[in-house]
């Protein structure tokens, strides 16, 4: 029977280790993090600085001008890009020499120093960070760069763990004051635009780096191979399509459909390769995009139907009161004005079907006895109350399996109820917000207000302040961190089981039954392979039975004296085949 779950934040706080673990633990003190502030890593057209670049009929309208501007920055690009002239740099409404505008795109890398670290291949975390895709104070919020003081937390938390830490901006821009049901094209088309800039820069800063560590001097002395993206609120958007959004039809979906065309035009802004498009200037490196691994905490997935088998495994931190990113299936809206923008789902509805996929196998099976994990678990199958509008579903109903990967929050009123908190981990200054809005109001010649933001932002994080939000950081980080460790298959203990070399698929193997207490039954699926052998494996990675030369369609095993808990067994077919299944011993 699923209950009512009005419960506060369990924080998970005070854990000791004997020893730490590179990866795992903090290794590294701040004074060995170096943090090398605004590389360029890429130029491209802004059109923040010419909004009316947002405008397919505009570009049109405009195109031969516009390709022969962008013929001329391709050229200083891969020459010199020093050579751009400046008036490409002014905005529009300043300089309307020239119809493209661009910005450079820069990026933080944080690491440990050379000097105390002698590892030469150290694995990557992309964050990518929030701000409703507009420049902080605009966005009516304090925060939305790679400064906020979350995101600069957890990239130095990662770096002392021994990870280098990656954390572009991206380049802003949409529409979202076109009011009522006649502007809901122009905000859901400028908005699906800027998602789909942000994922082309993220993809070019991760083939920049890759780059670097294959044809370069490997300046970050990074692993290529092993890349975790982080994407937090309006970057978990990204991130989240990043990892899913692969073919240009899945920009064609009805939603995304007005007049009979895609809000998306690749012959204007580029392919999902983030290659070609008149008001694009990134060329392809042959570089990979590929992730390892997916986190995001809060933001939604564009559209259930991108998720497909090969995509990389998640992992979600996702407030079930977020007032703007549904937790369940529901409409993502303009916080200022309360219109809607566009349906998308959350991670009570995409992360079954992530599972049932076969994502997070690599890490499902792994670290079931730490109390992240025990939290984590604690809503699967119960029910949330007074849930958000924004969400199509009241009470929302948890599933009670396939949701491995989620992390719920739920944050306290102090009254038996719950706050409307979608991000606890983040925290702000007032005087820091006040000096920001004095700079942007001299910049800009507007009249933000300080008050106005801190007083807006604190109705959706009532409580915040720095100690609360670290309290969730730690637990963003404890939870996060062994998943990470377990799907890049790094640091001396992620477990013994090498799955990403296995077939993660059951179809060929059956195990029966499940959960038992007795004896196990292993059975080839396969009428022309019969099982070699089996071995059986705890969480914790220990081997705790091997059995060979079985070289019979069905074996079974005793175990009786087996620990309650999860297993592992892998199973090796003699074709050569080997399979990860799971059970339970009670």
């Amino acid at each position: 029977m699923k209950k009512s779950l009005l419960t506060s934040l369990f924080v998970v706080a005070g854990l000791c280790t004997i020893a730490q673990e590179r990866y795992l633990d903090e290794v590294f003190t701040d004074g060995e993090i170096v943090v090398t502030k605004n590389i360029t890593y890429g130029i491209n057209v802004n059109p923040l600085l010419n909004t009316s670049l947002m405008s397919p009929t505009y570009v049109g309208a405009n195109a031969a001008q516009i390709t022969s501007e962008k013929d001329s920055l391709l050229n200083w690009i891969a020459t010199n890009p020093a050579n751009i002239p400046v008036n490409f740099f002014y905005p529009y409404s300043v300089d309307t020499t020239t119809i493209l505008k661009v910005s450079q795109l820069k990026m933080d890398v944080y690491m440990p120093d050379m000097s105390v670290d002698t590892e030469t291949e150290r694995p990557v975390i992309v964050y990518v960070h929030t701000g409703n895709f507009l420049p902080p104070v605009i966005n009516g919020s304090y925060g939305g760069s790679k400064e906020d003081s979350s995101a600069v937390e957890l990239c130095m938390r990662w770096a002392k763990r021994g990870y280098v830490v990656v954390a572009p901006n991206y380049r802003h821009g949409w529409n979202p004051l076109a009011a009522g049901s006649a502007g809901l094209v122009t905000r859901r088309a400028t908005l699906l635009n800027a998602v789909y800039r942000a994922i082309h820069d993220m993809q070019y800063a991760v083939k920049g780096i890759r780059m670097d560590a294959n044809l370069g001097s490997n300046t970050y002395g990074i692993d290529a191979d092993k890349v975790a993206m982080y994407g937090a609120g309006s970057g978990g958007y990204v991130a989240l399509a990043y990892n899913t959004l692969d073919k240009q039809s899945e920009t064609e979906l009805e939603k995304f459909v007005f007049g009979g065309n895609s809000v998306i035009v690749p012959s204007i802004v580029g392919d999902v390769n983030g290659s070609g498009g008149l008001i694009n200037l990134y060329q392809d490196n042959g570089q990979s995009t590929e992730i390892e691994i997916c986190v995001n905490a809060g933001g939604a997935l564009g559209d259930i139907s991108w998720l497909e088998a090969g995509d990389a495994p998640m992992v979600t931190f996702h407030s079930a009161y977020d007032n703007f990113a549904p937790y369940d299936t529901g409409t993502v809206i303009v916080p200022t004005t309360g219109d809607d923008v566009v349906d998308v789902n959350g991670p009570n509805t995409f992360m079954p079907k992530a599972n049932a996929l076969g994502l997070n196998d690599v890490y499902a099976g792994s670290y079931h006895n730490d109390p992240y994990t025990a939290r984590a678990r604690s809503f699967f199958g119960t029910e949330i109350a007074n849930a958000p509008l924004i969400n199509i579903n009241d009470p929302l109903e948890i599933p009670a399996e396939g949701m491995e990967g989620v992390f719920t929050f739920t944050v306290s009123d102090g009254a038996g109820g719950n706050e409307p908190n979608g991000t606890p981990w983040e925290w702000w200054s007032k005087a820091d917000l006040d000096l920001l809005v004095a700079g942007t109001n001299a910049q800009t010649g507007g009249s933000y207000s300080s008050n106005d933001i801190n007083t807006n932002s604190l109705l959706t994080n009532p409580n915040m302040s720095k100690a609360s939000a670290m309290l969730y950081i730690d637990t963003i980080v404890g939870y996060m961190m062994p998943r990470v460790v377990k799907t890049m298959q790094i640091g001396d203990n992620w477990q013994s089981v090498n799955v990403n070399e296995l077939r993660l698929d059951q179809s060929s193997v059956s195990v029966f039954p499940n959960p038992s207490d007795d004896a196990v039954n292993f059975r080839s699926n396969n009428l022309n392979s019969n099982i070699e052998s089996v071995e059986i494996y705890d969480v914790a990675g220990t081997r705790v039975s091997l059995n060979t030369n079985v070289f019979a369609p069905t074996t079974q095993i005793n175990v009786s004296d087996f620990a309650s808990g999860l297993y592992i067994g892998k199973v090796s077919l003699d074709n050569g085949q080997e399979m990860i299944v799971r059970f339970s011993v009670f």
